[in-house]
This record gives C-alpha cells, sequence and structure tokens, in this order.
C-alpha cells in the first residue's frame, strides 16, 4: 500500500513559508523543542473513532496466535483540551476472536484528575470487575493496554535529540521520560517520529531499572489517513527478554462513528456493541 500524498498548491512569491518549510530549513535541533514533537503526535489521534484490529503473536519457537477485536474511542476534552466533568476519555475494547475470548470486553476512562477507572467483563465469570488494565498485556499479546490508552502530555518531560533517517525517512527523535507520580510499565521511551504526520516509526522502551525491554517498528509504507487522522495501519512489538513478538493491524476504521450512548457506560459492558 502506497502513501497517499497531497500536492501543494501554489502560492504568492511574497506568502510566508509554511512552518514545515522553516522547520526544515533550520539546523538540526531547530525550532521545534521534544514537547511540542510529541504534543503533535498525540494531537493527530482522532477525538472519536471505531477500529477492527487484528494481532498475530508469535512465541520463541515460531508457534502464532490471532486475536481479532474492536476499539471504541471518545475523546471528552473541549477544543482547549481540558476535561469534561472530569473526564478526558473513554475506550472500550471487544474481543472477537478467538472463541474462548468471545465476548470479553474492557471499559477504561481516564479521569482527570485520576486515578483512571478499568473495567473488565469476562464470559465465564458472567461479572463485570474492577480491574487495574494499563500495565497488563492487551490480550497476552506483547502490547499492553497502555500501548493503546489516552496519554496525557503533561505525564512525562520531553528531550529531543538530533534527528536521524530510519529506512530513508527523515525522522524526529524525542526522549520521553515519565514522571515519578506516573504508574506506567515503562519509565522511559524513545519515540522516531516521521516528520510529515508524527506517526512513530520506531520507538524503544526501557523499565524502571533502565533496562530496554521492547521495541515497536511500524513501516512506514503502511501510513494512511482516516478522515483527518493518520495511522500505521500496521505495527510490530517485539519482547526483547522473552524473544517473542506481536504484530498488531489496523483492519478497519471510522473516524466519525455514531456510538449509542450506553456503549461507554459499566452496566453495558456484559451486552456487546
Amino acid at each position: 500500500m502506497s502513501l497517499p500524498s497531497a500536492t501543494a498548491s501554489e502560492k504568492p512569491a511574497s506568502a510566508a513559508p509554511a512552518p514545515s518549510e522553516v522547520e526544515e530549513a533550520l539546523p538540526e535541533g531547530g525550532s521545534l523543542t521534544g514537547r511540542e514533537i510529541y504534543e503533535r503526535f498525540l494531537e493527530n489521534k482522532f477525538t472519536e473513532s471505531f477500529q477492527e484490529l487484528h494481532v498475530e503473536s508469535r512465541d520463541p519457537g515460531g508457534n502464532s496466535q490471532t486475536t481479532r477485536f474492536s476499539i471504541s474511542l471518545q475523546d471528552h476534552r473541549d477544543e482547549e483540551g481540558d476535561p469534561t466533568e472530569g473526564v478526558n476519555a473513554k475506550m472500550r475494547v471487544n474481543v472477537t476472536d478467538p472463541f474462548d475470548m468471545r465476548h470479553t470486553a474492557y471499559l477504561m476512562i481516564a479521569n482527570d484528575p485520576g486515578p483512571d477507572d478499568e473495567f473488565a467483563y469476562r464470559p465465564s465469570s458472567r461479572r463485570v470487575q474492577r480491574v487495574d488494565l494499563k500495565n497488563t498485556s492487551l490480550l497476552g499479546t506483547d502490547y499492553t493496554f497502555n500501548d493503546i490508552a489516552f496519554q496525557n502530555i503533561e505525564d512525562a518531560d520531553y528531550i529531543r535529540h538530533p534527528d536521524e533517517v530510519i529506512d530513508g525517512t527523515a525522522v524526529y527523535v524525542v526522549e520521553a521520560n515519565v514522571k515519578e507520580t506516573v504508574d506506567v510499565e515503562y519509565h522511559k521511551t524513545i519515540s522516531y517520529l516521521e516528520k510529515e504526520h508524527y506517526i512513530p516509526l520506531r520507538t524503544r522502551y526501557w523499565d524502571g531499572h533502565d533496562v530496554e525491554v521492547k521495541e515497536m517498528t511500524a513501516p512506514w509504507s503502511k501510513i494512511r489517513a482516516f478522515g483527518d487522522a493518520w495511522v500505521a495501519t500496521e505495527s510490530t512489538m517485539r519482547d526483547l527478554r522473552q524473544q517473542t513478538s506481536s504484530s498488531l493491524y489496523v483492519d478497519e476504521m471510522d473516524t466519525a462513528p455514531k456510538f449509542h450512548e450506553k456503549i461507554f457506560r459499566v452496566s453495558q459492558l456484559s451486552k456487546g456493541h
């Protein structure tokens, strides 16, 4: 799949250069700070979407398993980025395959201030339970719920490193050091974001002991637009300690879904979409 390209319209000679043109003309480490770059990455994310995905997981022996699920996401912040009624975002995950996990569902509510509310429904127990999801495996894969959850720009401090090139694509390099008050599995990340849409082509993860534990890669050729949002439709997470890997694929996405008002209610978690 090739990346869609946009043709710039011709502009008068007296017109001011676009911000991207200014950035490219500046020496390495120019105008944008690490925080500003990472903020643009977060701003690219859609305010509301319904996604259908599947993930293929592989163990050290090469055995694989495919899991299919959907994500319903709703951003509750206003135009200034402030939470409405104390909520930043709500996300619901519904599992459709494999059969023994079908109808399993999760709900994450990102509160401001925290802590967040997280719930799970498992058909085997037929009960909705309050759980701690963010630092746990996403459906038994090498991704965690934290990898797909709402991120707050204030949760970390950011450092911009010299730009690099990945497979012929120029990237910004931003280190994020998570603040001690934030409960996450990864205490430091370094993201390599392509310069057009701020999509990470590579992210490296360190634990609290400063040991590099995971690496995510995404091919530039798999970036595509859904509405106004740009998404890497394929990515691979590698666990460097366990020598396992999982590849995540975005199969379908609707950036203007018509959610029923009830689907983000805890009482509806056992009832499907």
